[in-house]
């Protein structure tokens, strides 16, 4: 699925998990926002290029600037995408006219890791120009880009189950790694479908020479009516998470001491 497809209109799956609900924004605006114009003025240019021609140069200048870009913002503030989850909406102002200045990087830690919000850029009548989810924004604040390439995270999907004689050790995820604003909300979202106690631990696994980590939830197949649901719920909890982390689902009792309250 590509970015920009969750904001295509079509109707929920019934197995999909429930999702916070978009509001009304009435947000704290700090007045240091600074109007990075320049970089807007570029963000400008490239959306100009058809898409067909947008190419890893496009792609690497386009991220560059969008987080220092500066945006107005849409009517209502924050609108639900396809998959449910409140996007706030960021417009490329008009050109000659004042605006006030909403900038992602000054955004992010002022309410959108708070408030659980992704970012959606001139989201129109047929598709928007760009989607971050609430994870693309946790990582700038993490690791000062959108995105990570380089990743301590499993990338096996073939390692979905930890085998009984595995060499693995579990601790907890890092304020770095998953910070407590980030928890709470993974906590709202599981209490919100019916796991009243949810848990998590990080998880290193034996990867050839090295160790690769996951985070782990205290979520199972069992816990839910059908596998589909279950899955659904697992692709569901990573958009608030960084898209290099992997997670995995696991019994309470296999790490009973080890597993802690989100």
């Amino acid at each position: 699925m590509g970015l920009l497809d969750i904001f295509k209109k079509n109707q929920p799956e019934k197995s999909s998990p429930a999702v916070p609900k978009a509001e009304s924004a009435d947000l704290p605006l700090s007045e240091d926002y600074a109007e990075s114009l320049a970089k807007t003025e570029r963000i400008d240019t490239l959306l100009a290029v058809p898409a067909a021609e947008r190419d890893q140069s496009w792609l690497n200048q386009f991220l560059s600037d969008l987080s220092g870009a500066s945006f107005s913002c849409g009517n209502p503030q924050v609108v639900a995408g396809k998959d449910g989850f409140p996007y706030f909406q960021l417009l490329l102002p008009k050109k000659g006219a004042e605006f006030q200045s909403f900038v992602i990087s000054k955004m992010m830690d002022d309410f959108l890791l708070e408030r659980g919000f992704g970012v959606v850029i001139n989201a129109g009548a047929e598709s928007p120009e760009w989607v971050l989810t609430y994870g693309d924004i946790l990582n700038l604040h993490l690791n000062g880009s959108f995105f990570s390439a380089e990743s301590a995270f499993n990338s096996d999907t073939a390692k979905a189950i930890v085998a009984e004689q595995e060499e693995v050790m579990v601790g907890q995820p890092s304020e770095a790694l998953l910070p407590a604003k980030t928890r709470r909300l993974l906590r709202d979202f599981f209490e919100l479908n019916g796991i009243l106690e949810p848990k998590i631990l990080l998880l290193m696994r034996k990867d050839g020479e090295g160790m690769s980590q996951e985070l782990a939830f205290n979520i199972t197949p069992s816990q839910f009516e059908t596998e589909e649901h279950y899955r659904n719920m697992m692709q569901t909890v990573t958009w608030y998470l960084p898209r290099h982390y992997s997670i995995i689902g696991l019994s309470d009792e296999i790490f009973e001491n080890e597993f802690l309250p989100l």
